[in-house]
């Protein structure tokens, strides 16, 4: 039931925040994003540790960790291509919607890049590469953190 409701807001929040006003003459506007994003995700992740700490069931709360985190960095990821769409239309090969962008966060975290949608400006590739490289150890990252905060919590070393 909590992932369910955690899933509904971040739903809501991706769907609902704005996204224009970004200034695309810049080149370290994108940039800028992907440090908040980055930042975002790395409090979301401090913010679940001490979840983790202090819940009754710690391994059931790692677990649910685990999930809302790859979760944040999938909608994060996609509100950052949806900005660099909106700002650079010509980034990828076609203009992204949140859909578009949040489908093609999730083809590349999963790794399995049908081919459709593609970065083409050098600076969307490099915030692909960057999403390739995290993804690659976000998920093995947050469940070894997030079951080590569950193993001190129970005292287990």
């Amino acid at each position: 039931m909590r992932l369910a409701a955690f899933l509904a807001v971040i739903l809501l929040l991706y769907f609902a925040i704005p996204i224009g006003g970004f200034n695309e003459d810049n080149p370290a506007a994108a940039w800028i994003r992907l440090a908040g994003v980055l930042l975002v995700f790395a409090s979301a992740l401090v913010l679940q540790l001490r979840m983790i700490i202090a819940a009754e069931v710690p391994q059931v709360r790692a677990a649910e960790a685990v999930v809302e985190t790859v979760l944040m960095f999938l909608f994060l990821f996609g509100f950052l291509y949806t900005s660099m769409s909106t700002t650079d239309p010509r980034a990828f090969t076609e203009p992204l919607s949140r859909m578009d962008a949040l489908y093609f966060t999730t083809v590349t975290f999963a790794t399995v890049g049908f081919g459709d949608i593609t970065p083409v400006s050098q600076l969307a590739r490099a915030v692909v590469t960057v999403q390739m490289i995290a993804g690659l150890g976000a998920l093995v990252l947050v469940a070894k953190v997030a079951f080590f905060a569950a193993g001190r919590r129970l005292g287990t070393p």
